[in-house]
């Protein structure tokens, strides 16, 4: 189907309906010379045919005409806007010279309108952005002089849309300086000067885009001058919001480069020294109060990135009350010779001394809080904001703060546990994540309150949320014995009423055994299993959950403690061990042999010689490997199989080769299941075994749907299962092209090619469906470009289709049409995917947020190899912080 025409196209008409049009409408009878574009139709018509395939000659007199249009004043801003764009597009294409036309530009700048010199500020920036331009691609002495020029004429321009384009690129138009490290930095430093007054502008829009260059700079790793700290620390207080958020950020930037700078604070005659960080973190501790709740939310985020702030700041943020060690004297009255409240000259002895009320602030005092309000209560704030994106904000910040300071860590606690009251569950759970952070480091100290809490919070009709509590009680320590047997009631009922919880209760009990081992005594143990002094005890079911889960308790206690237990515990406890411990795997101790006495010898027997489940004792490792291996080679042989099924479907159309190909499809998911099933016992045995063959497997999975995609793509009321296919073929081949190293070239062209086919999928439901013009005819230009990549790539290949030869003969000839992809669809059929066993590794990766041991990415691979990571980092202050081995 060819590409829908849009409006403007339409317009376009009026004046030139393609390129060739365009072209020739722009010659002159007696010359061959361009001429500059006469209307908005006629620009935007070469915009549109831009997207098709034009001849080299067609652009290199687009480009003339382009910059003719722009250096001719007499024409409409809005016709030289347009023009400039073109511009833009055009210096993508390797036959323009992209330095001319930049030349032109700049020439532009001294006759165009302030509209279309935006517009030129704009395109600079861009091209800047995907070319390099001022650095890669240096532009000549006499064009960077004008346009230096020129862009320090604009900042003093009278629209503030001319002096935030020309901000914008100011950083990259001056120059930085030459290979000397001190020329450079005082180039640096002159620049940042310049931007520093437009902090400062009279427009909102003027300031944030200062405040934005200088942060862009930033990102690039240029050293921001300590000197701009206060203009920053102005700006946090403007009345603009986009303004304050991007201050706010700098403050942050410029603490981080400098953090032991010494910062004089001054008030009421009193001096005081203190470092760059710290004043930075009270800075934005007093944004947390902010009117805005973006301003807010951003505030919270920034404070979990500080490092090595002092204590006394960190402590002060859980307290609304002045601390005594932010206080100073300061001596009132000065040459009048009043010193101090109440203490008046005599003649004034009337006066009657008025206490302060509780809780109001003292402005006679003889001590104040030098840094205003700062740092008090920030997080307190933060964690009662009415917003949740707030108190998300606060608590990831808390648990980044609490990593690196362990008093900080328990006054957080506190505040983090009255969370699980929250309105939201999702600020419920990201406090419980952050108190199990923190409990990985050091156990946490509940009090009776707090277990309340926690105990309440367990009755959540979320298991989500209860799973989250039974991870926070392991990392927890009680206080007492009789919080531990509440503790044992509150697990009852909850193994009673949810039975989904077994698990997660159990291996909670595991780690509170470890953990309260001293309190779980004689005593403790005769109440919890209900054993008399005074009379035999009745056996209890070996099939009780409740029991289940209390044996666990005290059989993971220490050994010295089981010892000391053993004239405690019943008989059958010891003969219930081997049982328990075979059917909740990972629950008891490994050294639970070492406490069961000597008389229970059948016991110690069991222990010795575990139960191994038949379906894996049958075979020996070296038998389940033998098996695995087979199991493989059926799924590749019955991969080939369903290829060359799905290649005679398409030659032949009858019923009876589609009911083939799903009967193929079917065993090849048949083989696949085998095969992981042997995989996953052998892998438990020996985690050393070679993945690669996941790949070919996770293909095959792939490959297997192929039938059914067919089938459901002819049915246009199942549009949503078509979609949901097509997505789920397109990630399962991203996947395998990304976590395979060591892919050849035949195997990349079977994962795009399968690739192609899902596109063409989503693109067919699209057009039949009648979805948003727009987005198909955005899909049909991907679909496009992707098929000449990948004929590009199969060229020079055997394992070129024909139907990829077929649809990439009807892309270039724009003859694609809706029919030729259904066409493409029906015949479509996978290509062989066996890629060389001894080149090809999977690779695997595990991420985290919190700056815990989780933050490690790990690679496994059993040979030599370069990786090429790209990702986005964000907030490292220093690049060497970030260890790849």
């Amino acid at each position: 189907m060819s590409a829908k025409r849009s409006l403007a196209e339409t317009e376009a008409d009026a004046n030139s309906a393609s390129l060739a049009s365009a072209s020739s409408t722009g010659e002159t009878n007696d010359s061959n010379k361009p001429v500059p574009y006469s209307s908005y139709g006629d620009v935007y018509s070469v915009l549109v045919a831009l997207k098709k395939t034009l001849s080299e000659e067609d652009i290199m007199h687009a480009s003339k005409r382009a910059l003719l249009t722009v250096n001719t004043a007499t024409l409409p801003p809005a016709v030289q806007q347009v023009a400039v764009r073109l511009s833009a597009q055009l210096c993508t294409h390797p036959t323009v010279d992209c330095m001319g036309v930049v030349s032109g530009l700049v020439e532009a700048l001294y006759t165009a309108e302030p509209s279309v010199r935006c517009e030129i500020y704009q395109t600079l920036l861009k091209l800047h952005e995907l070319k390099g331009l001022f650095t890669d691609i240096p532009l000549a002495a006499e064009a960077k002089q004008r346009l230096d020029d020129a862009t320090m004429r604009d900042l003093n321009h009278s629209q503030h849309h001319l002096r935030c384009s020309s901000l914008a690129v100011l950083p990259m138009v001056k120059p930085q300086g030459n290979s000397n490290e001190s020329n450079q930095s005082a180039a640096a430093i002159d620049v940042f000067d310049i931007i520093c007054r437009y902090t400062t502008d009279a427009h909102p829009k003027v300031r944030q885009t200062a405040l934005n260059a200088i942060f862009r700079e930033h990102t690039m790793s240029v050293k921001l001058p300590v000197e701009m700290y206060d203009e920053c620390v102005v700006a946090t207080k403007d009345d603009f919001e986009q303004v304050r958020l991007v201050a706010v950020e700098l403050v942050w930037a410029i603490s981080s480069t400098y953090p032991e700078y010494p910062v004089v604070i001054q008030k009421f005659k009193v001096t005081e020294t203190i470092r760059l960080l710290d004043d930075a973190f009270v800075k934005i501790c007093d944004m947390v109060n902010d009117s805005s709740v973006v301003v807010r939310q951003r505030a919270c985020t920034i404070l979990g990135r500080f490092k090595n702030v002092d204590s006394k700041f960190l402590s002060q943020t859980f307290s609304k009350q002045v601390m005594s060690h932010l206080r100073r004297f300061v001596p009132r009255g000065g040459a009048r010779g009043y010193n101090g409240r109440n203490r008046g000259v005599r003649g004034n002895q009337s006066r009657a001394f008025i206490p302060t009320p509780k809780g109001d602030a003292d402005v006679d005092s003889d001590e104040f809080r030098l840094l205003d309000s700062g740092a008090a209560g920030a997080f307190v704030h933060g964690l009662e904001d009415e917003y949740q994106e707030v108190r998300d904000a606060a608590i990831d910040s808390i648990t980044e703060l609490s990593i690196g300071n362990a008093g900080f860590a328990a006054k957080a606690v506190d505040f983090l546990v009255d969370m699980f009251n929250d309105s939201s569950d999702r600020v419920r759970l990201c406090a419980i994540r952050a108190l199990v952070s923190i409990g990985e480091r050091s156990l946490i100290q509940l009090t009776e309150e707090q277990l309340s809490i926690a105990l309440s919070a367990m009755k959540d009709a979320s298991h989500v949320m209860r799973h989250g509590i039974y991870e926070f009680l392991a990392v927890s320590s009680l206080a007492k014995s009789e919080n531990l047997a509440q503790l044992m009631a509150a697990f009852k009922s909850n193994l009673e009423k949810y039975s989904e919880d077994q698990m997660p209760i159990y291996m909670t009990l595991r780690a509170l055994g470890t953990n309260h081992s001293n309190m779980i005594n004689s005593a403790f143990v005769r109440a919890l299993l209900g054993i008399s002094e005074h009379y035999l005890s009745r056996e209890a079911r070996i099939d009780d959950i409740v029991y289940a889960g209390n044996i666990v308790l005290i059989m993971n206690t220490r050994v010295a403690t089981r010892n000391a237990l053993v004239s405690v515990l019943p008989d059958y406890v010891y003969s219930h061990l081997p049982y328990l411990r075979d059917k909740y795997r990972g629950c008891l101790p490994n050294d639970i042999l070492l406490t069961v006495p000597e008389k229970h010898w059948f016991v110690k027997q069991m222990l010795e010689n575990p139960h191994v489940d038949e379906s894996v004792a049958l075979l020996s490792l070296e038998d389940r490997k033998a098996a695995a291996r087979k199991a493989f080679a059926g799924v590749q042989d019955c991969l080939s199989q369903c290829c060359l099924g799905f290649k005679s479907q398409t030659t032949d159309r009858a019923p009876s080769s589609a009911a083939k190909a799903e009967a193929a499809a079917e065993m090849l998911k048949h083989r696949i299941g085998e095969f992981k099933a042997l995989q996953s016992n052998v892998q438990a045995a020996d985690p050393s075994v070679k993945q690669f063959e996941l790949a070919v497997v996770d293909y095959a999975r792939l490959a297997s749907v192929v039938p059914g995609a067919k089938k459901l793509s002819a049915k246009l009321y199942q549009h949503q299962e078509v979609l949901e296919l097509a997505s789920s073929i397109m990630y399962g081949s991203y996947e395998i092209e990304v976590r395979t190293i060591g892919l050849d070239l035949d195997s990349l062209l079977a994962l795009r090619y399968l690739r192609l086919f899902a596109h063409a999928l989503w693109l067919n439901c699209h057009q039949a469906n009648m979805y948003d013009p727009r987005v198909a005819e955005k899909l049909l230009d991907e679909f496009c470009q992707r098929v000449r990549r990948l004929h590009q790539l199969a060229q020079p290949r055997s394992a070129e289709s024909p139907e990829l030869r077929l649809l990439a003969m009807d892309t270039e000839n724009a003859k694609l049409s809706s029919e030729n992809i259904s066409t493409f669809i029906a015949g479509f059929s996978p290509l062989p995917f066996a890629p060389a066993t001894g080149r090809c590794q999977y690779a695997r990766a595990s991420f985290a947020k919190t700056g815990a041991k989780k933050r490690v990415i790990e690679f496994n691979h059993l040979f030599p190899l370069s990786l090429q990571i790209r990702s986005s980092v964000v907030w490292v202050p220093r690049r060497e912080s970030i260890l790849v081995t």
